[in-house]
């Protein structure tokens, strides 16, 4: 699962925004968001990590090693 939603709430940027930075609808991002799209792709990971001025790795959630 992917931070973008807490990340971009961070950076006080709306989902249009974003989404128009990224070149992706705002209804593809809120899919994303809200996991209803699971796989986006490597390159629209670094282009809302570019946008959103954090590392890609700043997106991804840490794994649960307690599972």
């Amino acid at each position: 699962m992917f931070k973008i939603k807490y990340t971009r709430e961070k950076a006080g940027i709306t989902q249009e925004k974003l989404a128009e930075k990224v070149g992706i609808s705002r209804i593809y991002l809120n899919e994303l968001e809200n996991g209803r799209k699971k796989n986006p792709s490597f390159n629209l990971l670094k282009k809302i990590a570019k946008a959103l001025e954090v590392k890609i790795s700043d997106l991804l959630e840490e794994e649960d090693e307690s599972a």
